[in-house]
């Protein structure tokens, strides 16, 4: 009568192959949950930047209407690229993204005059859009900024 000591090869084998199975799994899961942590860490950023922008946009038009509606126009209004919160750098944004630490994110604010003489009503749009995985990504934010609020 023989006694068996150990593992025949195939047993070997099949251990193996589950534990490794098991392995990609678990690496498999680890790297969706990273890049889903990734992208919601860039979404919180983005809508950091997109109410930092809102509320420079809100300070501003408090501080001269006048000028705060010269920056606009009526109709499809005008898009400035703030990098920074100063008039001074707002220019057209294009394909840069320039904004944030790296920088991936660009911050767009539309002003749009309503029809008025004096202009008392101004629709905002502030955008910030960052490039994730091939895709583009936005964070928009609509208001309506009136002479007297």
């Amino acid at each position: 009568m023989k006694i068996k000591l150990g593992f025949s090869l195939i047993e070997v084998l099949v251990f193996v192959t589950i534990l490794s199975l098991f392995f990609v799994a678990a690496m498999a899961i680890a790297t969706y949950s990273l890049r889903n942590m990734k992208i919601n860490q860039h979404k919180i950023l983005a809508s950091h930047y997109t109410e930092e922008g809102l509320e420079w946009v809100r300070s501003e038009k408090e501080d001269d209407w006048g000028q705060f509606t010269d920056r606009g126009a009526t109709g499809t209004g005008i898009t400035y690229c703030l990098i920074g919160l100063n008039w001074s750098t707002a220019t057209e944004c294009g394909t840069n993204f320039e904004l944030g630490i790296p920088p991936i994110f660009k911050r767009e604010v539309n002003l749009i005059n309503q029809v008025g003489n004096p202009v008392t009503q101004v629709n905002v749009t502030m955008a910030v859009s960052w490039i994730e995985g091939g895709t583009t990504l936005s964070i928009p934010i609509n208001t309506t900024l009136k002479v007297l609020e």
